[in-house]
This record gives structure tokens, sequence and C-alpha cells, in this order.
């Protein structure tokens, strides 16, 4: 084992963690302005943070850690930012009286260290398990995969060897060769009364596992790293290719990408974009368009885009924040002229949704005493409430400001 800065041992898993978390430097761009960036916060600062501040003593990441609180990647899942901000809350009381009773310190978070924690939780979502080779196996007969296609020696000649595609790791690259021959592979398939097959699930992520396992390598055990995805150029391939014209909410109908990924993993899009690809090229070619084929890696690209600007999540509503904000009582104590807790309006005049999360976590184990001694109940956070109460803040704030400056000489 290594060890951390502050003397915590770091467990191998981790450690091994860190190699696909290194990933993540290709999301960041140091040079643009916050709002540019696809994601704020870096996940690999955040793998560290998630084991020096002991939440990995609790929490399992993909089966590794504690169990004492559920597996982490389960409790994000479908859950953008201000989501995750908000089941932070909602679990604190447990959180505090389970680390009371393990002898352990509320650990506070400055807003760079919550950003980065709630990036890491939002990223390992989109990573899939390891696939099964054997359930691949059962998948790749089943799908009659073998008919066209030759692994391992044995197989059809109609379509290529797929052992080229066993020194990758991710089923990315398989995905993107079937997405750009998926209308020829289909109308083929139709001609020769062969069933179509269609992915329901992670189907993909098996076959890929199968396929490096039989597959035939140059060199044994060889693996070929894939580029660092990058969302802003993913931003611009999606754009070029055209797809807006039929995905951008109401415009041709189709649906809004976006929220499909925010509910999937890689291999699951990949299964769905192979699902809908001929039926879209018979669209796109009635229309007169051409069908977008991807080359190089602009796939995993168009992916990490269209997963990641769910991150932030809607536009809050002030007005709905202002009834949120009164109806789970905060403004007893903290709204402006009370005297009996800071005006978050005026102490956060500027935060968002980390910002904000970062105080209230810092704050939670003195307001859990707090309302324990007068038997308040903890007030919980729904789906969507976090962006609406600091949408009513940020707008607080800015009324403030307003009748201040109104108020001036």
């Amino acid at each position: 084992m290594r060890r951390t800065e502050s003397g915590g041992r770091v467990p191998r898993w981790a450690l091994r963690a860190a190699a696909v978390l290194c990933a993540v430097a290709g999301l960041f761009h140091p040079g643009l302005r916050a709002e540019e960036r696809a994601l704020e916060g870096n996940p690999f600062r955040g793998r560290t943070l998630f084991v020096e501040k002991r939440c990995v003593q609790c929490h399992s990441v993909w089966g590794h850690g504690g169990t004492l609180g559920p597996e982490i990647v389960t409790v994000v899942a479908r859950k953008s930012l201000p989501s995750l901000a908000g089941s932070f809350w909602n679990h604190t009381p447990r959180m505090i009286e389970e680390m009371t009773a393990s002898g352990y310190s509320w650990p506070t978070l400055t807003r760079v260290e919550m950003a980065d924690i709630l990036s890491y939780l939002y990223y390992v979502r989109l990573f899939d398990e390891p696939g099964d080779s054997d359930r691949g196996a059962t998948f790749y007969r089943s799908l009659r995969c073998e008919s066209c296609h030759a692994l391992g020696g044995r197989g059809g000649d109609s379509g290529p060897a797929l052992d080229g595609y066993a020194a990758y790791g991710s089923s990315v690259p398989l995905a993107q060769a079937m997405w750009n021959s998926g209308p020829e592979m289909q109308r083929s398939q139709i001609s020769s009364g062969t069933p179509i097959p269609e992915f329901i699930g992670s189907e993909i992520v098996d076959i890929q596992a199968y396929i490096r396992a039989r597959g035939i390598q140059p060199e044994k055990r060889r693996s070929e790293l894939l580029p660092l995805p990058d969302p802003l150029r993913g931003e611009e391939i999606f754009r070029t290719k055209g797809c807006p014209r039929c995905h951008d909410p109401g415009r041709g109908g189709a649906p809004e990408l976006s929220e499909a990924a925010l509910r999937l993993t890689v291999g699951q899009i990949s299964g769905v974009l192979w699902n809908h690809s001929y039926a879209m090229h018979d669209q796109m070619r009635r229309e007169g368009k051409a069908f977008p084929r991807f080359r190089e890696h602009e796939l995993a690209d168009v992916i990490s885009y269209l997963y990641f600007i769910s991150y932030r999540g809607r536009a809050g509503n002030a007005t709905r924040g202002a009834n949120v904000f009164r109806g789970k009582g905060c403004a007893v104590c903290h709204e402006a002229g009370t005297g009996q807790a800071p005006d978050l309006a005026e102490l956060h005049a500027g935060d968002d949704s980390i910002g904000l999360s970062a105080a209230m976590w810092n704050h939670a184990p003195q307001m859990h005493e707090v309302m324990a001694e007068y038997g308040v109940p903890w007030p919980k956070f729904e789906e969507g409430e976090m962006e609406d109460v600091v949408a009513f803040l940020q707008a607080s704030a800015r009324l403030s400001t307003a009748e201040q400056r109104g108020a001036g000489p």
C-alpha cells in the first residue's frame, strides 16, 4: 500500500482505480472560463479525497470499500450535481451518528474539495462494471455474431474478423464500428433472414470481454489505451454531424439525448445507438440527409459530451425555491431579520449548488445538535429542490444588493 500526505493508507483498489481516472485529465481545460467547462471539479482528486476523508470506510465503489453505507455507484445513479448535493444532505444525520459511534471526526470540505468529490461520484457512474466473458460468449452465440464474423480463427467471413478489438478494454471502438456499418449490416441480416440483434442492457460490454478473452492478439496480453475523451470536442462533433437538427429539445421530435445519457453507462449508450441506427439511417435517407459516421475516437468524445452536459442539472426556479426554503423551515432561522442564524442569502450570495453544499456539509454537525435539542425534524430535499433553493438565495441576494444601492447617496 501507499500512504497519503495525511499518513493514511490508500487501498490497492484505489491505486488501481487511479489508472482509469487518469483519463479524467482530458475533461479539463484550465484555460477556459468556468461557464465553458463541461465539468467542474477534478474526479481524480475526488477519488483521493474519498479515501482520505474516510468515505470509503462506509461506502464501496463497484464493490470495493465499506458496507455500512450503501454502494456509492447505486446511490449516485441518474443524479445530477444538485441532486447529489441533496442526497448528501438527506443522509447527513445518519452519517453524523455513525461517524460519532465509530470515533471519526466530521471532515470539513472546502468548495474545491466538494466539487472534486461530487465530480468523482458522478464520473464513476459513467464507467461500466467489468464485462463477463462467459455471459459474453452466450450473447455472442445467441446473436449469431459468428455467422458473419471470425474470432479466434473460427466463424464466418462475410464480415470483418473481430480479433483486432481484443486489444481494447473498452467496448467503444467496437460500438463505433458497429454504428458505422450498422445500416449495411442490418440490410444484410434482413435479406438473409437473420434476426437483427437488439441490446437491452450491457450485453456489448460482455461481448467485448469475450472478444478480449478469445481474440487473437499479435502480442500476448497487449492492451490498446484509448485517447482521453473530450466533451468539448464531443460537442463540436455532435453539432458538425447535424445531430441537433433532430435531437435538440423542441426541434426534431427525436429523443433528448442528454437525459438518456444521464441514466445509462457507456456500454448501454452504445447498445442504444446500435438499436436505433437502422431506423435512423432509413429516416435520414428519406429526408435526403447523410448518415453520420464516426472516425478515430469521435464516438467516445460524443458520449462524454452527452453524459456531462447533464451534470449541472436544470436551472432552478426562485419562486419554487422560496416555497421550499420556507416549507422546510429554513427561513425560521436563516432568513433576513430573524437574527437566529446567518442570513443565507447574504452569506452565500455568489454560491451555486457546490458552494452551498460545502457550507451545509461543514455546518451540519452543529445544526444536527441544535435540531436534536429542540426536536426539530431534519429537512430533506426532493429531486429538483436543491436547484430551486440555490436560485432563490441568489435572487434574494441580488434583490438585497439592488435595494442597498437604491438606498445609497
